[in-house]
């Protein structure tokens, strides 16, 4: 077993190396990993985990942390410092070897606005002419499943339909993935929503996990981000443009809602940096019934704000531009750029 360790150890260093050559080989991994081997990993855990009712990944986290916190005292108990080093550098070395293999590689692989000939430049034109075209949409959507432009949108699917819905209309035909996603709530809700996150792929088990507590609007966005993760884009810019598309395109119209105002809201928020009065004059244009389904998600996450919040989003920033993401958890928004371009790509207008 410590010999193992020690091998674990001494691969270490040589993880390091190729994930420096992965992140200059952006083609190879593409086509080699990403394309190939990446997807033979998803559909042997799909096959496996897709029928079963609860989240494997969940459980196994539970597990490790308890076998890793007791292997951890128990080293210190028989005082056997050197053990708790070795140990602790043998785990982080086969955590990021079973990381980067089942999934994290893809970190690296060719950047989807490439492979789309999308560009990811625009001015301020672009971007209040695209955040009109959001709000035209949403307000269309709204005043058709609501009663009046003052009343917010109830969604009338229990969270299990809306999963049925999406798992059933998941596709990204912009381009070919060789994956059928599906979803699964996370045993830990709680903890996420105190966290502050709404829900994460498993890296290892490769299960979309969301957050069950979630306002149904958030729901419906979350679980397409996630399963776009599960097709093997890790970028989360990429991930929200994949959610926002394939959602734009869904024969319901209430996940079309769910994803024009989820659009709308990161145009808005990029628009506003830039000039905020041009930004507040096009949110007037927006039905006050959207800006109240807006204010349910804000309300319901106050509800779990708490001081260590921030900590794990910085957490979670720092693991972001680890793996090649430099804007960290700001990265989420530059899908406001993809938006533009798959906007004026395609003369989408209101209809």
């Amino acid at each position: 077993m410590k010999k193992t360790k020690w091998i674990l150890i001494l691969l270490l260093p040589l993880q390091l190396i190729l994930i420096q050559l992965a992140k200059n080989n952006s083609h190879w991994i593409e086509i080699n990993y990403s394309q190939n081997i990446y997807p033979v990993f998803f559909n042997f855990w799909a096959f496996f985990l897709k029928k079963i009712p609860f989240s494997f990944g969940d459980i196994t986290y539970f597990t490790g942390i308890i076998l890793i916190i007791w292997s951890i005292l128990n080293s210190i108990k028989q005082k056997k410092i050197q053990m708790v080093f070795i140990n602790f550098f043998a785990t982080i070395s086969l955590l990021s070897l079973l990381f980067h293999l089942s999934w994290g590689l893809n970190y690296y692989r060719t950047p989807l606005n490439e492979k789309l000939n999308y560009k990811v430049e625009y001015n301020e034109d672009e971007l209040e002419k695209t955040l009109i075209l959001m709000i035209e949409k949403t307000n269309e959507l709204h005043k058709r499943l609501s009663n009046h432009d003052s009343i917010p949108v109830e969604i009338p699917y229990s969270k299990e339909k809306i999963t049925q819905l999406l798992e059933e209309s998941f596709d990204f035909d912009l381009n070919n993935f060789k994956i059928q996603p599906f979803l699964k709530n996370s045993l830990w809700s709680t903890l996420l929503s105190y966290m502050g996150f709404a829900g994460y792929i498993n890296p290892i088990t490769l299960e979309s996990q969301i957050n069950k507590k979630i306002p149904k609007l958030n729901y419906i966005a979350t679980a397409s981000h996630e399963m776009a993760h599960q097709l093997g884009i890790a970028s989360e810019s990429e991930a929200n443009f994949v959610a926002f598309y394939t959602n734009s395109k869904h024969p319901d119209p209430f996940i079309k809602f769910a994803a024009f105002s989820f659009a709308l809201n990161y145009c808005y928020s990029e628009l506003f940096k830039a000039n905020q009065e041009k930004a507040k004059m096009q949110l007037s244009k927006l039905n006050s019934g959207v800006l109240k389904n807006f204010e349910q998600l804000s309300t319901f996450w106050k509800k779990f704000k708490n001081p260590f919040e921030p900590y794990f989003k910085k957490g979670y920033d720092r693991y972001l531009k680890i793996n090649g993401q430099a804007k960290g958890i700001q990265s989420y928004n530059a899908m406001v750029s993809m938006v533009i371009a798959f906007a004026l790509n395609n003369n989408l207008n209101s209809e």
